[in-house]
C-alpha cells in the first residue's frame, strides 16, 4: 500500500484544520468520554454491569477479529491491484469507523445515565408552557394518533428505525466509498450527542410520558429508570437495558436530520432516507415522549452540528490516493 493510500484509509489530510488524522481525533474524544464516565461513576458512587449486553460479546469479538484480518490484509495490497484493492480498502475503512462508533455509543450511554443522576431541576413545566404558547396540546395529539392505528403503526416503524439507521448509514457510506462523508458523519453524530448530553444535564426533562402519566405499552416503560436514577435508588446501570433518558433536546430528531444529510449524495437512497427521516421526526412526540419544543431544539442541534463540522474543512484525500493505484 502506498503512503497516500495509507493516509486516505485513516482519513489523514494535509488540509485538515487539526493537522491530524480524524480517526485519531475520534478515538481521543472517545477516551475523554470514557474518562468522564469513570470520573462521574466515582463521584456519584455508581457502577455499571454488562447485563444482557454480555450475550453479544462473543459476536462483537468475532467482528473485531474479522476487522483485524481485513486491516492486516490491506497492508499487503499493492498499487497495481485496482478493483479488489479498492473494495478491501473500503471494507477496512468502514470497519474501523464502525468500531469507533460502537465504542462511542457505549461510552455515551453511560454518560447519559450520569446526566440523569446529576439531578438538576426538571424543566418539564416550562417546556409544557412553551408548547401551549405555540398552540401544541401534547396530550390531545398523543390520543389522536393512538386513535388512528395505521398512522400509529407507521410512526412506530419510523421511530424504531433510528437504531437500524445508526448502523446502516455508516455502512452505506463506507461500502460505497464515501470515506470523507463517513468520517464527517461519525464526527457529526458524536458532536451532536455530546452537545445533547450537556444540554440535557443542565436542563433535564423527564419526558412527556412521565410528566403526563402515560401508561400505555411502550411509553413510560421506555424511561422507567429515569426517576430511580435521578433520586439515587438506582446506582447500578445495566448496559443491556438501554432507555431513551434524554428528552430535551430530541436526539431522535437530530439523528433523523443527520442521517438524511449524510445520505444526500447517494442515488435513490437519498430520497428514501429523506422521507423515512421526515416521518421519524413526526413520530418523536408520540413515540419518544418528546415535547414539541424538544423537536425544535433537535433541529437546531442538527443544523449547528453540521455547520460546526463543516468548519473543520477536511480534505478528501482518498479519491486522489485511489487514483494512484
Amino acid at each position: 500500500m502506498s503512503a497516500s493510500q495509507s493516509s486516505a484509509i485513516l482519513g489523514r489530510s494535509p488540509n485538515c484544520r487539526w493537522n491530524s488524522s480524524p480517526y485519531l481525533v475520534t478515538w481521543i474524544v472517545i477516551a475523554l468520554v470514557i474518562a468522564a464516565d469513570l470520573a462521574g461513576l466515582y463521584w456519584l458512587d455508581c457502577s455499571v454491569v454488562p447485563g444482557r449486553a454480555s450475550r453479544d460479546l462473543s459476536g462483537f469479538l468475532a467482528i473485531v477479529l474479522v476487522i483485524v484480518w481485513v486491516n492486516v490484509r490491506t497492508r499487503s495490497v499493492r498499487d497495481r491491484e485496482t478493483r479488489w484493492a479498492r473494495r478491501q480498502l473500503d471494507l477496512a475503512n468502514t470497519a474501523r469507523w464502525m468500531i469507533a462508533l460502537a465504542a462511542f455509543c457505549m461510552a455515551a450511554s453511560i454518560l447519559s445515565h450520569l446526566s440523569v443522576a446529576a439531578a438538576y431541576p426538571l424543566i418539564d413545566p416550562q417546556l409544557t408552557r412553551i408548547d401551549e404558547a405555540i398552540g401544541f396540546d401534547w396530550v390531545a395529539w398523543y390520543h389522536w394518533v393512538r386513535q388512528h392505528p395505521t398512522l400509529f403503526f407507521t410512526l412506530n416503524l419510523a421511530y424504531g428505525s433510528g437504531l437500524a439507521q445508526t448502523i446502516a448509514v455508516p455502512l452505506v457510506l463506507g461500502l460505497s466509498g464515501a470515506r470523507l462523508e463517513l468520517a464527517n458523519h461519525v464526527m457529526r453524530f458524536m458532536l451532536a450527542t455530546l452537545i445533547c448530553l450537556v444540554v440535557a444535564t443542565l436542563l433535564p426533562a423527564a419526558s412527556a410520558f412521565l410528566h403526563f402519566h402515560i401508561a400505555d405499552p411502550g411509553t413510560s416503560s421506555t424511561v422507567s429508570t429515569f426517576f430511580p436514577i435521578r433520586n439515587g435508588t438506582l446506582r447500578v446501570f445495566d448496559l443491556g437495558d438501554q432507555q431513551g433518558l434524554v428528552s430535551m433536546p430530541s436526539m431522535h430528531t437530530a439523528m433523523a436530520i443527520l442521517f438524511a444529510y449524510a445520505l444526500r449524495r447517494v442515488p435513490v437512497v437519498a430520497y428514501v432516507a429523506a422521507i423515512l427521516n421526515a416521518v421519524m421526526i413526526a413520530s418523536t412526540p408520540t413515540h419518544g415522549g418528546h415535547y414539541l419544543i424538544d423537536v425544535v431544539a433537535g433541529v437546531l442541534l442538527a443544523v449547528t452540528t453540521i455547520m460546526l463540522v463543516k468548519r473543520l474543512r477536511i480534505h478528501d484525500s482518498s479519491v486522489d490516493a485511489l487514483k494512484e493505484s
